[in-house]
């Protein structure tokens, strides 16, 4: 089946302007939220470990001991992973009002660690093509880009899904390319617009560090709406009904 752009977008609008859009949107703000307090807390620390003499840095930081901020920015990306897995479940099954217990719960660490290991290897592939031409890297991002959806939803290793997104691409690199092009280059302007109004006048009424949360917290919304769009171009070319369950 071939993949129609237009149809691709509203879809993956679709997909997220529901009530399990909204929950896993305030989730995934959430996380956010403690993962950057507590990267921040512990860069914050491990900075003045290495200078005692440094004053204060404005970012929005905790007075925890190294340890603790590390282990919970640690298992708080973890944790983004998970959404990022059941949101994608959620999506390509076209689920809108409440979320199946097993999307949480399915073979979920050896989905996260071959989703860790797949989102490696795929950075990998793309970085070599680039530094032989710049479209051996673009054709690598785009035939490899359903990779995390297969693990995901398919709950397949690594090594299959690189496999599997290459054989669902082939033949619609072109219309893939437009499409993400339309998303990171389109979509892009608006996140960072909106970081950078957001940055200004909270950092005008509540100072530098909670301009720099505020503005990070933007921009997590549209990963999610970015996921739409993959699920629904993903459904499009398996050529499955858009309700179809996992």
């Amino acid at each position: 089946m071939t993949l129609n752009i237009g149809s691709a977008l509203t879809g993956g609008f679709s997909r997220i302007a529901n009530r399990n859009g909204v929950v896993l949107t305030l989730a995934y703000m959430l996380l956010g939220l403690v993962w950057q307090v507590a990267f921040y807390s512990a860069f914050v620390t491990a900075l003045h470990r290495s200078n005692p003499q440094m004053t204060d840095v404005p970012l929005p930081a905790l007075d925890v001991p190294l340890a603790i901020s590390a282990a919970v920015a640690v298992l708080s990306l973890l944790l983004l992973q998970v959404a990022a897995i059941v949101s994608i479940r959620t999506f390509v099954g076209g689920q809108t009002d409440g979320i199946p217990s097993e999307y949480y719960t399915r073979n979920m660490v050896i989905v996260v660690a071959n989703a860790l290991v797949g989102g490696f290897v795929y950075g990998l592939l793309v970085f070599l093509g680039s530094l032989l031409f710049l479209v051996p890297g673009i054709v690598a991002y785009v035939a490899f880009l359903f990779t995390l959806v297969y693990i995901a939803v398919e709950d397949d290793n690594f090594v299959a899904a690189l496999r599997n997104s290459w054989t669902l691409t082939r033949g619609h690199w072109i219309p893939l390319f437009g499409l993400l092009l339309i998303v990171f280059v389109g979509f892009g302007l608006v996140p960072g617009i909106l970081a950078a109004l957001v940055s200004f006048v909270v950092g005008a009424v509540a100072g530098p560090a909670m301009s720099t949360l505020a503005s990070g917290l933007v921009t997590l919304p549209f990963s999610l709406l970015v996921l739409g769009i993959l699920a629904e171009a993903f459904v499009q070319l398996r050529g499955e009904d858009d309700r179809s369950e996992l």
